[in-house]
């Protein structure tokens, strides 16, 4: 916490680092830094607004500006280093080179022993982005198991077995005849499954067995089409790898896919330090599959257009204006946590309280300028004109198309072929052995 009292000023300056992420301070701007918007410079940076145009306006607060420009299209915002001491951005607040920087920090354990924290500013999500799935004809012909859970369908193939070994159990204990060809297997359990066959069960669980895969035949496999075309008209195509955390774990524990992570942020040092179940789960997936971490947005996002390669930034990211310019990239948010975003001072700074007390009598505007800069900026990204390619299920515009229900119609035309071929082989034989 500060030293001084609450309210109380030092005698010096407020030295404030100026970097360029594009986002809170933006170098591309004419006559960089700009802090208010302009013709030639719509969005300078929210941070920049925040700073100049509500803190330091409203606080009366003097100050001065170390500005820097970002040749290399990244910013190091602090790794610990060997010797005890913080590179980057968080080694020159440490060092009192200045006093905070024009940027926003989420709170780590890692960085919470080592800097004070100002009042929340504003609040961020975590995302992961990632390439969509390609189409491929084994996708679509699986496209008719999308109606029912992946359970249903391993009940249904348990039911067979379960009905394979009581109808075994049955003819070797004699209560059954055997079948003319002496087995009782493939073509036999679906004889008696599908169209009721020609016996009767003896067993108690040979009768509750029967009654199981009923009410799965009458309740779902008879009102699969009409299911499938339900399924085709609400739900969109699978596009997406990720669908949970749980998913994102999944896929970086079986090595398919990499993490790619900033590890001078605050994300990549949870997952080393963190007690939270998320990250923990994280720790452990990347344990044998270390995570990548990225020269630049730019990079990241080229790995991430290969496959195989989740990205994980934030919403408040450059990246996030970058992958909105990306074809057949996924973006996923759905149940990460949220944290709150502040500025960032070295322990027992003396315009911690300045600062704190600046943000709660302005919120209302800083909230104001936040959500005008974030929403203006979405609505003015340019979208790409992406044209069909493999990612993109074909007549995708029309969800009850042809190739949304292909699979159905796939297998279907598998099971007549093998009847017509099954047909040819008898006739050909019959004819060989009439002769």
């Amino acid at each position: 916490m500060s030293s001084l009292g609450f309210g109380s000023r030092p005698a010096e300056k407020l030295r404030v680092l100026i970097a360029d992420n594009q986002i809170e301070a933006n170098g591309s701007c004419p006559n960089y830094p700009k802090f208010g918007p302009s013709v030639s410079c719509p969005y300078p940076g929210w941070c920049l607004e925040v700073i100049i145009d509500v803190l330091v306006r409203s606080g009366n607060i003097p100050h001065e500006f170390v500005v820097e420009r970002n040749e290399s299209a990244y910013i190091d915002w602090g790794r610990l280093q060997d010797n005890g001491r913080f590179s980057g951005i968080l080694g020159r607040v440490e060092s009192g080179e200045v006093d905070m920087a024009c940027l926003f920090f989420q709170k780590s354990i890692l960085r919470m022993d080592h800097f004070d924290f100002s009042v929340a500013v504003s609040e961020i999500r975590p995302t992961f982005i990632v390439r969509e799935i390609p189409v491929t004809l084994w996708s679509l012909i699986l496209n008719c198991l999308r109606p029912y859970d992946t359970a249903v369908w391993i009940g249904m193939l348990v039911t067979m077995l379960v009905w394979t070994i009581i109808g075994r159990m049955e003819i070797s204990s004699g209560l059954r005849e055997p079948r003319s060809n002496g087995r009782y297997f493939a073509w036999d359990v679906f004889d008696e499954l599908f169209n009721c066959g020609d016996h009767y069960f003896y067993f108690l669980s040979g009768k509750l067995t029967r009654l199981v895969f009923s009410v799965f035949q009458v309740g779902l496999l008879r009102g699969m089409y009409t299911a499938l075309l339900l399924t085709a008209l609400v739900t969109p195509t699978d596009i997406a790898p990720i669908k949970s955390q749980t998913d994102a774990v999944r896929l970086i524990q079986s090595g398919r896919y990499k993490l790619i992570s900033d590890k001078s942020k605050w994300f990549a040092q949870e997952i080393a330090l963190s007690s939270e179940k998320m990250f923990m789960e994280l720790r452990e997936a990347t344990r044998n599959n270390p995570i990548i971490d990225p020269i630049s947005d730019e990079q990241a996002l080229n790995l991430v257009s290969e496959g195989g390669y989740i990205y994980q930034t934030q919403i408040d990211s450059s990246a996030m204006v970058a992958v909105a310019g990306k074809c057949y990239t996924f973006v996923f948010t759905e149940g990460l946590p949220f944290r709150s975003a502040h500025f960032l001072m070295r322990k027992g700074s003396p315009w911690l309280d300045v600062l704190n007390t600046e943000i709660m009598k302005n919120y209302p505007m800083i909230d104001q300028v936040y959500k005008r800069y974030f929403e203006q900026r979405q609505l003015h990204t340019i979208r790409p004109d992406c044209p069909p390619d493999q990612f993109q299920t074909p007549g995708a515009s029309d969800p009850l198309n042809f190739w949304s229900v292909f699979g159905i119609f796939m297998l279907g035309s598998c099971g007549l072929a093998i009847a017509v071929i099954s047909l040819v082989v008898e006739l050909v034989l019959t004819l060989i052995f009439s002769h």
